[in-house]
C-alpha cells in the first residue's frame, strides 16, 4: 500500500504541472487499455509505449526522464527562461529534447518530434493602383525651316475693280522658308489663280455689247512673313507683305441673232441664226504689291491649318485692279 502511494507522487505532481508541460506531456485518451500501445500527442511531440506499459508506469517514466533531462541540459520547459537570449534558449531546449528522448527510448518508448506547422505567409494587402489617364499631347506650331502649303478661297473686289467685276474664287500654293529659329521672319513665295465674272460695265466698255465675259488673273508674290508674339504654342498670328507680278486675261463673248437660212433634216428655210463672237486679250506682266494678316493653328505634328487675308493691287494707277483674297489652307 505504501509502495503504491509513493509511486503515485510523481503522477500527482505532473497532474498539477500539466498546463506548464502541455508541449511535452498530455494525458492519455480515456478508454485506452494498459496492454495496448498508447500514443500521446502534445503539439509536435508523440510518445508511444512499445512494451505495453500501464498509464501509471508511463507517467512515472516521463517524470523521471523529465527530471533527468532537466539536470543534463540545465533547461526546464515548465519555467520561463527570462535570463537567456533567444539563441541560448533554443540551444538548451534542443539539449533537453535530446536527453528527454534518449531517456524514454531507453525505457521502451518511441518518441517522435513532428516538424512544427509552417505558418502561411501573410498575404500582402493589395493597394488599388490608380489608373493612369492617357492625356494626348497637344499639337504645337513648331519651327520648321521649310514648309509648303496649298490654299483656296474667296476674292472680294474693291475700289474701281468692283465696278467692272463680281467677286470671284481663287486657288494657290506656296513655299515658306525660315532661315533660323532665333528670328520670327521668313520668306514666302506664293502662286495664285483668281477668276472673276464680268459686270455690265465691262461688257459695254468697248461699245460692242458683249453678252458675257470674265477675267482671270494669275501670277505670284515674294513676301516676308513676320510671326507675332503669342502665348499659346498651338497657334500664332503673323503679318505678311511683299511684291509680285501678275497677268490679266480678259475673255468676252458676244451672241447675236441674224437673218439666215436654217436647215432641218428634210428642208431648209429662212430664219434667225445665232451668231457668236469672242474677244480674248492677255495683258503683259504687271507689278503688284500686297499686305495682309494670317492665323495658323496646329493640327498634328508637321501639319497646320491657316486662314489669311491680304489686300492685293495690280497694275499701274490708271488701270489698277484691287481685290482682297481670303484664303484657307494647309501647311506641311
Amino acid at each position: 500500500m505504501v509502495r503504491k502511494a509513493l509511486r503515485a507522487v510523481p503522477f500527482l505532481w505532473l497532474t498539477v504541472s500539466v498546463p506548464a508541460l502541455a508541449q511535452y506531456v498530455a494525458t492519455p485518451q480515456p478508454g485506452q487499455t494498459a496492454a495496448a500501445p498508447s500514443a500521446t500527442q502534445a503539439e509536435n511531440l508523440t510518445i508511444t509505449a512499445k512494451n505495453g506499459q500501464t498509464q501509471e508506469q508511463q507517467w512515472a517514466d516521463r517524470y523521471e526522464c523529465h527530471r533527468w533531462a532537466k539536470n543534463q541540459s540545465g533547461f526546464d520547459p515548465t519555467q520561463p527562461a527570462s535570463d537567456l537570449t533567444p539563441t541560448e534558449s533554443a540551444s538548451r531546449r534542443n539539449q533537453y529534447r535530446r536527453a528527454f528522448t534518449a531517456c524514454l527510448e531507453g525505457r521502451g518508448y518511441s518518441v517522435l518530434y513532428a516538424a512544427p506547422p509552417i505558418p502561411a505567409p501573410p498575404v500582402p494587402s493589395r493597394q488599388p493602383v490608380p489608373a493612369k489617364r492617357y492625356v494626348p499631347a497637344e499639337p504645337e506650331v513648331r519651327y520648321r525651316p521649310l514648309a509648303v502649303h496649298i490654299d483656296g478661297g474667296y476674292s472680294v473686289t474693291t475700289g474701281m475693280t468692283n465696278r467692272y467685276l463680281d467677286d470671284g474664287s481663287n486657288v494657290g500654293f506656296g513655299v515658306t522658308w525660315f532661315p533660323t529659329s532665333a528670328l520670327p521672319i521668313g520668306l514666302r513665295v506664293d502662286g495664285s489663280y483668281s477668276s472673276f465674272r464680268a459686270k455690265d460695265a465691262l461688257l459695254d466698255l468697248s461699245g460692242s455689247n458683249f453678252s458675257s465675259g470674265r477675267e482671270n488673273i494669275y501670277g505670284g508674290d515674294a513676301d516676308l512673313q513676320l510671326d507675332l508674339a503669342h502665348q499659346s504654342s498651338r497657334s500664332k498670328l503673323y503679318l505678311l507683305g511683299g511684291a509680285g507680278w501678275y497677268r490679266v486675261q480678259t475673255h468676252l463673248r458676244q451672241l447675236s441673232f441674224e437673218q439666215g437660212v436654217v436647215c432641218g433634216f428634210y428642208f431648209c428655210e429662212r430664219g434667225l441664226v445665232a451668231v457668236g463672237s469672242e474677244s480674248r486679250t492677255t495683258s503683259p506682266w504687271r507689278s503688284s504689291w500686297n499686305a495682309g494678316l494670317g492665323w495658323e493653328v496646329a493640327l498634328a505634328d508637321g501639319a497646320s491649318f491657316f486662314v489669311e487675308a491680304r489686300y492685293l493691287q495690280i497694275g499701274p494707277r490708271a488701270s489698277k485692279m484691287q481685290f482682297v483674297p481670303i484664303r484657307v489652307g494647309l501647311r506641311f
